[in-house]
């Protein structure tokens, strides 16, 4: 016997639907748990304001909140609850007169209490339904096996009226147990993580979507005015484009002689060396180039101020940059620039949403190539996660896989050490470029040589490196002792 197949609602969040494969579950319960300040209530309402949209009546029944709270959290979000049934419950003592137990509860009141949301549901219109917060009725409950028992019998009479709804659960009880888990057909955990420096952390899972597909592990989110943005785990083998055979010279033939060739398609580079000496401007010369060639650039700034960044690319563009400098300036002309400067700061933003601005360069505006400055400072943004190379394999096989170049800028000041971040990296990209000083007669000089190509054979010279208002400049090897130029440096 075929079963019909489960008919999916869109929650509001494009990019939580996503995660869903579709949305949640119509007619059916769903359990949004996370401890105050994770955005339950906010999510609630997001998933009844798209009901409107569609046209789908709605009911908010508040066990917690006042009518003027809920409408302060709207208005905050530019939302209008106009359309919205909300009711509030909110538990109160029994009357002064009535015979009381000692602090117990009685069953009599959680029954009550039980009866009165599910009569509120069966007289209601509505297709879907927010009962916030389960933690007033769990509170009613003298042990777990009461809540659990009124809780099925809240399940039983809500299935009957086949409505969507979701249940919101604050997780303050002492010593959590999981018989709200257990009770209903999908639940999704909302997390907040404080970090000592910077924005705290949201993300959500989807812990179960009983009759229904969705992609699981740990996801993003971020709350800003008027909307819920949550940012997917990145899936390189998801994505995918046919090759092109696109190839990407520096522009300076000194410097691709040394290279032997330019990047290929969907390659990785590591750009490493001491502050100061030239890896942003070698980075930017492949971006001068490409932006030459027509195809956009993604440059992922951490480090420097947009200010200074933006100077050194007009002054290495020239008339083009300063075209692209103006454009810049307005946040809605990417379609008509191909340099795409991001500014990231590393204390406020989230590994996850980091990696989804990448992909939307990518997928909305086709960009070739995209170079992170610096991996050190991105490496603030996750180190908690202490998850630098898988986080990074990934990212660089999505790239590869959607022939998408990536320039990666680490400083270091010692030699290349693969057992420690960010030199690690070095094992999973394609090429080394090394930068270094060195000494020759008491001046201090530039030094470029190529460590590893994975697609081919580079030269093994160790070069002059010179800046100049028109760029770089590579000129013949470099004439030193190894004690001058620090060899050191060249062992893995």
């Amino acid at each position: 016997m075929k079963h019909a197949k489960a008919v999916k609602v869109p929650t509001g969040i494009p990019e939580l639907d996503a995660v869903l494969h579709g949305g949640l579950l119509q007619g059916r319960i769903h359990l949004i748990e996370g401890r105050p300040g994770t955005g339950k209530t906010t999510l609630g309402l997001r998933f009844l304001i798209e009901a409107l949209k569609m046209g789908e009546s709605c009911l908010y029944l508040s066990l917690s909140e006042s009518l003027d709270e809920l409408q302060e959290a709207a208005d905050n979000h530019g939302w209008s609850l106009d359309g919205i049934d909300i009711v509030e419950m909110i538990p109160v003592p029994g009357d002064a007169g009535d015979e009381q137990t000692i602090l117990l509860p009685t069953e009599k009141e959680l029954s009550s209490l039980i009866e009165q949301i599910a009569d509120q549901v069966e007289r209601s219109a509505a297709t879907r339904i927010v009962i916030d917060s389960m933690v007033e009725i769990r509170l009613l409950a003298y042990d777990s096996s009461h809540y659990r028992r009124q809780i099925i019998a809240l399940r039983q009479r809500l299935s009957r009226k086949g409505v969507s709804v979701l249940l919101l659960d604050d997780l303050t009880s002492d010593g959590r147990e999981f018989e709200l888990q257990s009770a209903v057909h999908g639940v999704i955990t909302l997390e907040q993580i404080e970090h000592a420096f910077g924005a705290a952390r949201r993300r959500l899972r989807v812990v179960k979507l009983r009759g229904g597909n969705f992609q699981s592990g740990w996801h993003d989110y971020s709350i800003r005015t008027g909307e819920i943005l949550v940012f997917p785990s990145l899936i390189a083998q998801e994505h995918h484009r046919p090759r092109t055979g696109f190839e990407l010279f520096s522009g300076i033939e000194s410097f691709d002689a040394l290279f032997c060739g330019p990047l290929t398609e969907g390659s990785s580079t590591m750009v490493l060396g001491p502050s100061g000496v030239g890896k942003t401007t070698v980075a930017l010369q492949y971006a001068l180039s490409a932006v030459k060639s027509g195809h956009h650039v993604g440059y992922f700034n951490f480090d420097e101020s947009e200010t200074t960044l933006r100077s050194r690319l007009v002054a290495s563009m020239g008339e083009d940059g300063a075209q692209d400098e103006a454009a810049a300036n307005r946040e809605d002309d990417d379609e008509t620039r191909r340099f795409h400067l991001r500014r990231v700061n590393p204390s406020r933003i989230s590994p996850g949403e980091f990696i989804w601005n990448v992909r939307r360069l990518v997928e909305d505006l086709d960009v070739r190539l995209v170079i992170i400055d610096s991996i050190n400072s991105y490496l603030d943004v996750i180190r908690e996660e202490r998850s630098l190379l898988r986080q990074m394999h990934e990212l660089f096989s999505y790239l590869s896989n959607m022939n998408v170049m990536a320039i990666i800028v680490g400083a270091h000041s010692a030699r290349l050490d693969t057992s420690k971040e960010p030199d690690a990296l070095s094992l999973i990209t394609d090429n080394i470029i090394s930068l270094r000083y060195y000494e020759h007669r008491n001046v201090v000089c530039k030094a470029v040589c190529v460590l590893k190509k994975r697609q081919g054979r580079h030269a093994h010279d160790i070069r002059v490196l010179c800046l100049t208002d028109d760029g770089i400049r590579v000129g013949g090897r470099v004439k030193a002792r190894d004690e001058q130029l620090g060899a050191a440096s060249l062992e893995t």
